[in-house]
């Protein structure tokens, strides 16, 4: 669970955006620590990348994490190929934090 700048080489670009990514064991998919998780990074990510826009990239058969990204705010813009396979870009702007 974080954010990294892998400097994957594909289209559209992603590079210089911070890219969260997730893994859980499959045992406890199903109980929120996923998107718990994902929302817990996120805040302190807003804060840190001082609002920046934020990608992440996932497999189009990987519902679980389909699931946990709609719910954290990310939505698609995007499906290209990534090592011989397809993925879906989604990417969340992060909430204003200007009162």
């Amino acid at each position: 669970m974080g954010f990294a700048d892998y400097k994957r080489e594909l289209e559209p670009s992603i590079q210089g955006v911070p890219e969260i990514g997730w893994v859980l064991a499959r045992s406890v998919h199903g109980n929120g620590y996923g998107t718990e998780a994902v929302r817990a990074a996120l805040a302190w990510g807003d804060a840190y990348f001082d609002g920046a826009r934020t990608v992440c990239i996932i497999d189009p058969e990987n519902l679980v994490s389909l699931r946990v990204a709609g719910k954290c705010g990310f939505r698609e813009y995007a499906r290209t190929m990534y090592k011989d396979g397809p993925v879906i870009l989604l990417e969340r702007n992060a909430p204003s934090l200007r009162v």
